[in-house]
């Protein structure tokens, strides 16, 4: 008797699960999908703005005189002009700001090498307490200037995307 009950319930969640679908589809295939309004012709398109169509403001603060640092602040700055998902930005505005300082690894070997620091800051406006969100550090080399800046904005899209609420 027992193995009986088993089967039925068994034979039951069976066809429950083979006949879901297609119910599923019959019911939708039954309630018409509610249709917008045509738009005029002369109407005007408006743009619609999509929650991540907005490109993230980034400001990038580079003070030091070493070649390797500099190089590395002037590829950062020019990668955040072609890039799609960040702008480069000194307005008084919602950003991020990145404080990259470089020095020398080698004070006697110039032009090889640089140690940086690079501290990923939100800025809520001029004048206003930054709010620190995360720092690395790292060597830079003259062959590795463009890997090193491509690994920071990588880092700074996950920070957006992380913090993107304070935006």
């Amino acid at each position: 008797m027992h193995y009986v009950f088993r089967a039925m319930l068994l034979a039951l969640t069976l066809a429950l699960l083979a006949f879901g679908p297609a119910l599923a589809q019959d019911n939708k295939a039954k309630t018409p999908a509610p249709q917008a309004a045509p738009a005029p012709a002369d109407a005007p398109q408006k743009k619609t703005d999509e929650p991540g169509s907005k490109k993230t403001a980034v400001f990038v603060e580079h003070d030091d005189n070493d070649p390797v640092g500099a190089r590395l602040a002037y590829r950062l700055k020019e990668m955040l002009g072609r890039s799609s998902l960040m702008q480069i930005s000194n307005k008084d505005e919602k950003k991020i700001v990145i404080v990259l300082k470089t020095k020398e690894e080698f004070p006697g070997r110039p032009n090889l090498c640089s140690i940086y620091s690079v501290s990923w800051l939100f800025s809520s406006r001029e004048g206003a307490l930054k709010y620190f969100l995360t720092s690395e550090a790292g060597i830079a080399d003259t062959t590795g200037v463009d890997q090193t800046a491509e690994s920071i904005l990588n880092k700074t899209d996950k920070l957006a995307s992380t913090y993107g609420y304070l935006f």
